[in-house]
């Protein structure tokens, strides 16, 4: 036994070893696997974190996408985390969470909502229609539907992070066509299993996107209620709502906020509905790379021409290229901007809670 015992130590710490590196690259630690862990936005990898070209990606030890010149994505989390305690202090008092949290049953919490639990809603309404109405059961069940809105914004926010990463990834490592030495020159263009994922992964980006423009109007009409009666179970003001109703809010417009339509909503609107309402972003989902002397020098993707956030089109043809759009090359500033706007409209949303909590 102590002999096992030693071995399975050693096993342990050699794996470490070959997993883990000492390296860093933004306070965050790297696996020590790949050689080429910045994954740049020209698509070609590197080493180490250029000094013209500060914005790139790479993956932490747990696996994780991050950025090398922002941590945007942790701010927000952590102001949704903020956010969470107003929105439940403003329903529910700490008296009455202290004294009464432990006595609300767990389906009350998780029925519906949460895959861990089993209630079918045949089930849930039975457990409703047996339970003692009184307002205390209905405030808990109307705050977790509440702050179900704001971490489907988290969960949304944190998978946008996560896929652009693996837009990144592949456009860096991927082999889309084993070049001769004699084709390895000037602007080729591949299509094939990597390149469809990739323009999957970057169509995912703004469709999500989108969908947290619909939750931030959800979440928003419930901040607003006044005079909410709790006398029977209430339901969500915002829930069939969507962004297109965003006129109805008092934040409407707010400077900073993503309930200002402009060029850059205007761009993820227009960009999630040629996806949803086509099919696609891009009929031939193809990666482009150029070479100089024989060795690559970029890899880029191309969109259809746009204008202030709108498809430029005659007749029946909408797929423009004179621009060349290169995504690649713009994606991180629409995702620095938008989430900039999350911030803001995150951030109201807090303050406007704070001010409703109840002492």
């Amino acid at each position: 036994m102590p002999k096992k015992s030693k071995a399975r130590r050693g096993y342990r710490n050699f794996s470490l070893q070959v997993l883990t590196s000492r390296e860093k690259i933004s306070g965050w630690s790297i696996s020590g696997v790949d050689p080429k862990p910045v994954k740049n936005l020209d698509g070609r990898p590197s080493r180490r974190v250029s000094d013209t070209n500060l914005k790139a990606y790479f993956k932490d030890i747990q696996g994780y996408w991050r950025r090398t010149d922002t941590n945007i994505d942790i701010d927000l989390d952590n102001l949704c985390a903020a956010t969470h305690g107003h929105i439940r202090r403003s329903i529910i008092s700490d008296v009455e969470f202290k004294i009464f949290h432990s006595e609300i049953p767990d389906w009350a919490h998780m029925a519906g909502i949460e895959p861990e639990s089993r209630v079918t809603k045949t089930k849930f309404e039975r457990l409703i229609a047996g339970s003692t109405s009184d307002d205390l059961l209905h405030k808990f069940i109307y705050l977790q539907d509440v702050q179900n809105l704001l971490t489907n914004i988290q969960r949304t926010s944190a998978q946008i992070t996560q896929v652009i990463g693996e837009f990144y990834g592949i456009l860096n490592d991927c082999v889309p066509y084993r070049y001769s030495i004699d084709e390895r020159s000037g602007l080729r263009s591949s299509v094939g299993a990597e390149t469809a994922l990739l323009h999957a992964h970057l169509e995912t980006v703004f469709v999500r996107m989108r969908s947290l423009l619909d939750y931030a109007v959800k979440v928003w009409l419930e901040a607003e209620r006044v005079n909410i009666d709790y006398s029977k179970i209430v339901k969500l003001k915002g829930g069939s709502k969507q962004y297109g109703d965003k006129g109805s809010l008092g934040v409407n417009e707010q400077a900073g906020t993503l309930f200002v339509k402009d060029e850059l909503i205007w761009t993820i609107c227009s960009i999630r509905d040629r996806i949803v309402h086509d099919g696609h972003l891009d009929v031939s989902a193809r990666m482009y790379e150029s070479f100089k002397r024989r060795r690559l020098v970029e890899r880029f993707v191309l969109i259809p021409d746009m204008v202030e956030g709108r498809f430029e089109s005659f007749k029946n043809r909408s797929n423009f290229y004179g621009r060349d759009h290169k995504i690649n090359h713009d994606l991180p500033r629409i995702y620095d901007d938008f989430f900039q706007r999350m911030l803001a409209t995150i951030g109201a949303l807090h303050d406007l809670y704070a001010s409703k909590m109840i002492h």
